[in-house]
């Protein structure tokens, strides 16, 4: 990564450090925010080897997306208002401004990540120098991507779904924007199903994920 490529990366990462320092002061607030966050995703325990990648994704949804209060903005926006017109503005106002969807990994270079939005239809070409071991073409994933100074970097939200599920997820996709849901909502039920998957390890994921056996699994 070049000089410049860190520096974009650290502002980014202290803005949202920040960011998640000031607006998780209130406790009873994060868990009242984490509880209607596992009620739509499924709910993730400690012990879980999904809790990491839960959390990270949570607390990066609670400062960036969700909307509390008589204001009607995310805690970002909040910061944002006060922020004036230097940097940390600009950092914050690419947080906000961020895309959330499922995507397809269709191409890894050296130090890019290409990538397909499976619900809005574009690609995308991700700088990313880190090794994203075990990752591999096909592969799908819950992504925050961060438009930033010229180019598109990955937020925190790094939520994978099993091999072999892209078909299921897609006419899970279509059965639900058929019913009216918009794009989070559709995320969050899918997300559900990577829950089902841990909780019914004797099941095979694709079976888990196969709108036809939802009833049975419950």
């Amino acid at each position: 990564m070049t000089a410049g490529g860190s520096a974009q990366a650290a502002a980014l990462d202290a803005v949202i450090e920040r960011l998640i320092a000031e607006h998780t002061a209130d406790e009873s607030e994060v868990v009242d925010a984490r509880r209607q966050y596992d009620e739509r995703r499924g709910r993730v325990f400690e012990d879980d080897h999904l809790w990491e990648a839960w959390s990270a994704a949570f607390v990066e949804w609670f400062v960036v997306e969700r909307v509390h209060g008589d204001d009607g903005m995310p805690p970002a926006a909040r910061s944002l208002a006060t922020a004036g017109s230097g940097d940390d503005a600009a950092a914050i106002r690419a947080w906000l401004t961020s895309h959330r969807s499922l995507f397809e990994v269709t191409r890894l270079a050296a130090g890019r990540v290409e990538l397909f939005d499976l619900l809005g239809g574009g690609t995308f070409s991700v700088l990313e120098q880190r090794a994203l071991h075990g990752v591999e073409i096909g592969d799908v994933a819950e992504l925050r991507l961060i438009g930033f100074d010229g180019d598109v970097r990955f937020g925190r939200t790094f939520v994978f779904h099993p091999r072999g599920v892209r078909d299921a997820i897609l006419a899970h996709a279509r059965a639900e924007l058929a019913r009216g849901a918009d794009r989070r909502a559709v995320i969050d039920h899918v997300a559900a199903l990577r829950v089902k998957v841990d909780r019914y390890r004797h099941v095979p994921a694709v079976k888990v994920y196969d709108p036809g056996a939802q009833r049975l699994l419950g």
